[in-house]
């Protein structure tokens, strides 16, 4: 699963990407050296990815610049949540999405993952209201 996309050169997801971010991925994409403004957008308390040029600010066209150390939401992709029935899915835009498998352990890395991002947020928001 990890190099599949790059095999297939295949960089749908990496196209106008709405990547939600933990304080985790932050962290580490800022220990490589780039600022939050380069990478973070923030809406509504919740934190994704940057797009440029429609694409995220990471992806030169060709391939992207932080691969080994990208989000654990692009790690998992093209598992994703699918809010309105509370369960991990193949992302449908994803033109490979049938080579993938949603095993039981990359379902609980999502359903941890989804937890974290909704709690850091709860907690930005409510340091918001103080």
């Amino acid at each position: 699963m990890d190099r599949l996309c790059i095999d297939l050169k295949c960089i749908q997801c990496c196209k106008d990407t709405n990547m939600l971010l933990s304080d985790t991925d932050i962290k580490q994409i800022k220990s490589l050296g780039f600022s939050n403004n380069f990478f973070v957008d923030t809406f509504d308390g919740w934190l994704q990815l940057k797009n440029r040029d429609g694409r995220c600010v990471f992806h030169n066209g060709i391939k992207c610049l932080i691969y080994e150390d990208r989000p654990e939401g692009c790690q998992l992709y093209p598992i994703t949540f699918d809010n309105d029935n509370n369960c991990a899915i193949l992302d449908e835009e994803c033109p490979y999405r049938m080579k993938f498998l949603i095993t039981q352990s990359l379902r609980k890395k999502l359903f941890h993952l989804i937890s974290r991002i909704v709690s850091e947020r709860s907690q930005r928001m409510n340091g918001y209201n103080d």
